[in-house]
């Protein structure tokens, strides 16, 4: 795939601490004159985020196809690329995505067994010349997700209500991500403390801006 320079996301397993890490990264960056652009993926953009809606809907668990679901994600991507990702790029301006494209490898390609020439045939069709130079990875067992969904409480979406098994298999196949693609994934150990995996993740990204 052809990468995007300035633009970044943070993947990883409910729970792994994308949002805090993203919080983070955003205001020492913004600190030091950066302009950056935040999203979430599926979303970010309107007609995203009503994919978004049907997506996680647990009223369509155990209905909704495993294609449908795969060219769902990838038709709310395509969305927020042309609406708001490759304009901010063109603009010059950070981009950091929380979840993108190898949210689809992992989740669709190895935990719904779809394959990976499957989804990165839609990938390059979906993404072009936009994707990110640099994924973070963090990286947490499914027994230390589930501790922390525990704490964080609320009804699960449709997603998040998929067995430990299933989301076994979404690690295996970041790791996998990280293994095979080390050019532009890296893994981070997310069972620290907050401070630590910053850290990680800031120096991770400040190299590639430099």
């Amino acid at each position: 795939m052809k990468t995007a320079k300035k633009f970044f996301s943070l993947e990883g397993i409910d729970g792994s601490g994308k949002s805090t890490q993203i919080d983070m990264l955003v205001r020492v960056l913004e600190s030091e004159g950066h302009k950056v652009v935040r999203l979430r993926e599926p979303g970010g953009a309107k007609i995203s985020e009503r994919i978004r809606e049907l997506l996680l809907d647990p009223a369509f668990k155990g209905i909704m196809a495993d294609d449908t679901e795969l060219l769902l994600y990838n038709a709310a991507r395509a969305q927020v690329i042309h609406e708001i990702i490759k304009p901010a790029l063109d603009a010059g301006n950070i981009v950091i995505a929380d979840r993108f494209a190898w949210s689809t490898f992992a989740y669709q390609g190895y935990a719904r067994g779809l394959g990976a020439d499957k989804v990165q045939r839609l990938t390059e069709l979906t993404c072009g010349g936009c994707f990110p130079e640099l994924t973070v990875v963090l990286d947490l067992t499914v027994e230390a997700s589930r501790k922390r969904m525990a704490i964080r409480g609320g009804a699960p979406d449709r997603l998040e209500s998929e067995k430990a098994e299933f989301f076994e298999r979404v690690r295996e196949g970041y790791l996998a991500a990280g293994r095979d693609y080390s050019d532009c994934v890296s893994v981070v150990n997310a069972d620290r403390t907050p401070d630590e995996v910053h850290q990680d993740v800031l120096s991770l990204i400040k190299a590639k801006l430099k």
